[in-house]
């Protein structure tokens, strides 16, 4: 019996992959989800970007979780903000 080559989306045959194999393997960089996640993400902020001020209050208790969380990723609670208003406003 032999194996025949599904077409592929992106030009170029390949043989049929064994599950196991489809397991490891990276999704093609310009599949839709993949394109929509990236259009979706924030723009980058770098850390010399003219920024405005924008001042909110929060209780204490939170203030300490964000920087707490923050600094356990390891980046500055301008960016976790910065995603997190992004993800709001595009939710």
């Amino acid at each position: 019996m032999t194996t025949t080559k599904k077409p592929s989306a992106f030009g170029v045959a390949r043989a049929a992959a064994p599950d196991k194999d489809a397991a490891h393997s990276k999704p093609h960089p310009f599949t839709p989800q993949l394109a929509r996640q990236v259009a979706a993400a924030p723009p980058k902020l770098s850390k010399d970007a003219a920024v405005t001020a924008f001042a909110t209050r929060l209780p204490p208790d939170m203030q300490r979780m964000v920087k707490t969380a923050c600094a356990q990723r390891g980046i500055r609670i301008q960016d976790a903000v910065y995603e997190a208003l992004w993800q709001w406003l595009n939710d």
